[in-house]
């Protein structure tokens, strides 16, 4: 299996956000990684250090950025369907 480009997978994510009637504005492989990390390290808080080194991050740079986000009850069960 042959992985997209990243130019190939933002041009993708911004057709299908456009497609999903969300726009594209913001749309990029990088809101689209921080938003998967940030679902799963709130989905599975007991998975952190293989989510953490899956992403090549640091301890500090995962704690940095996907902890202590404001997610509710409601939006772990939403994100269930997709993580």
């Amino acid at each position: 299996m042959t992985l997209p480009t990243r130019q190939t997978l933002c041009k993708d994510l911004q057709r299908w956000s456009v497609k999903a009637e969300i726009g594209k504005n913001g749309i990029c492989v990088k809101a689209f990684r921080k938003t998967l990390v940030s679902w799963l390290v709130f989905s599975y808080p007991e998975r952190l250090l293989e989510i953490m080194l899956s992403m090549g991050h640091t301890e500090a740079t995962s704690i940095k950025h996907y902890l202590g986000l404001p997610f509710t009850e409601t939006d772990k069960e939403n994100m269930k369907t997709y993580v």
